[in-house]
């Protein structure tokens, strides 16, 4: 009995450390500077999705690592102040077997019009050079594919 709850305890330990080892891994890869390379959006129930990339082109998006952030608007020439937070759903399952779903939080102050906007999505993919994340609204879904410059 003892050999079983020792056994127990261990996969629990080395399960919950490999969970704070795979957000860490991923706050580590999102910290950097990312540059929208294209944006869709598809409408519910539409058949085709819409080219969205005229109005994010060359925007950036820093991600520092003490947790807070800038967005570069490039067509208004402002640079905005902001807050991140990787967050983590344990209940997804994804096909290569991870049980973990990361989503990326950040909100953007605008203290100029006082209209303060967010970033949020799943993460979809996350490497070295790409960072593609999928946001929903209330009308449709967003797809952002960034790159790291």
């Amino acid at each position: 009995m003892r050999t079983i709850l020792l056994i127990f305890g261990l996969a629990l330990l080395l399960g919950s450390c490999s969970k704070e080892y795979q957000i860490r891994h991923k706050e580590d890869r999102i910290i950097g500077a990312w540059e929208f390379e294209k944006v869709f959006y598809k409408k519910d129930h539409a058949l085709f999705r819409d080219d969205i990339t005229y109005e994010y082109r060359h925007d950036i998006v820093e991600f520092f690592p003490d947790y807070t952030a800038i967005y570069d608007d490039y067509s208004l020439g402002s640079i905005f102040d902001g807050d991140w937070i990787l967050i983590v759903d344990d209940d997804y399952y994804y096909d290569e077997g991870s049980d973990l779903e990361f989503f990326i939080d950040a909100v953007f102050y605008d203290f100029v019009n006082g209209e303060d906007f967010k970033l949020f999505g799943s993460i979809d993919r996350l490497n070295r050079h790409k960072l593609h994340l999928e946001a929903h609204d209330r009308r449709g879904k967003f797809t952002f594919k960034l790159r790291r410059l």
